[in-house]
């Protein structure tokens, strides 16, 4: 069996510009081959050297690899935000995180605020301590309940109301904008209670209601 010629042709089936993570040739060889793994891929990664120092692929950061687009000026990056996603926020098997923090803040306009770093919750980050990959400028951090399509707009609707006590709000329409998010993401208020209930904590729950009362627009 021609592993070389195996993998070119898994590779030549990724479009430009897309993130080929290390682990998923691994997932893939390991359907094909039978006995010696190991030892096997060892020769793998032998031929995917090559086919860097041939720039057939090129080496983003260690264990992530893209197949380069070629520009008016050159070979194009790849895009970090592709990274990103597919290594923390969803990939082929679905949603496994989202983003929070002064980022998330940001995006639905409760702040202008830039963070230097990113932060997302993942079902990606090994342990309870956050981790802060500085290849990618994001800290990573463990949910308190494993994300999944149906929950992560949930979990983060979360983190807004418990979070806005430490970011600074910079606008007068904060009920207004987190309404908002729970009508555009279409949320019911019973499984807002029923997630709080999961994860054992009804700050959120109380942080809504003290919104809900507030009039002061």
């Amino acid at each position: 069996m021609n592993y070389n010629d195996i993998l070119i042709k898994y590779i030549d089936k990724y479009p430009y510009d897309e993130p080929i993570f290390i682990e998923e040739i691994k997932t893939y060889f390991k359907n094909i081959v039978n006995d010696n793994f190991d030892s096997i891929f060892k020769n793998i990664y032998v031929y995917i050297n090559r086919l860097v120092k041939e720039n057939k692929i090129v080496q983003f950061v260690k264990g992530i690899y893209y197949k380069p687009l070629k520009g008016a000026f050159g070979y194009k990056l790849l895009n970090i935000n592709k990274v990103i996603e597919k290594k923390y926020i969803h990939d082929s098997n679905g949603q496994k995180g989202y983003y929070s923090g002064a980022y998330l803040f940001n995006k639905i306009g409760l702040t202008t605020q830039i963070p230097k770093e990113i932060l997302i919750v993942t079902n990606e980050c090994p342990n309870a301590n956050d981790y802060n990959n500085k290849s990618l400028g994001v800290i990573i951090r463990k949910p308190k309940l494993d994300i999944n399509q149906n929950n992560y707009k949930y979990l983060q609707l979360f983190d807004i109301l418990i979070n806005k006590d430490n970011i600074k709000i910079e606008t007068k329409n904060e009920k207004e904008i987190i309404y908002k998010f729970i009508k555009d993401n279409e949320l019911e208020f019973e499984k807002i209670f029923e997630y709080a209930n999961k994860m054992n904590n009804l700050k959120p729950i109380k942080k809504l209601y003290e919104l809900g009362g507030n009039n002061n627009e």
